[in-house]
């Protein structure tokens, strides 16, 4: 006999079939995050945003620009305010003459 794959039955040597290859598996989804890992992510995106608003504020204090742009704004609230009170005397004056 050669030394083909195969087994006996019943006194008969019978060849095996060949074997067929397993069809390949899809991966499987990630899964999804734990918990600790989305505290992390929250953790890594607050700390981010606190590093913003510290550069930002560095960048505000420590150029030109940074001063012109506090400057700006800082006349825009006072326009602002003086619109608002000159509206509200206004309107008490008004209030005053309609008595």
């Amino acid at each position: 006999m050669s030394e083909m794959n195969g087994h006996f039955e019943r006194g008969r040597w019978v060849l095996d079939p060949p074997p067929t290859p397993e069809p390949e598996r899809e991966p499987e989804p990630a899964a999804a995050p734990g918990v600790e890992a989305r505290m992390q992510e929250a953790s890594q995106s607050v700390r981010k945003a606190v590093n913003d608003v510290v550069s930002a504020g560095n960048h505000l204090l420590r150029t030109q620009e940074g001063h012109d742009h506090i400057e700006q704004a800082a006349r825009k609230a006072g326009e602002d305010l003086e619109r608002a009170i000159n509206a509200w005397a206004e309107s008490a004056r008004l209030a005053l003459q309609r008595r």
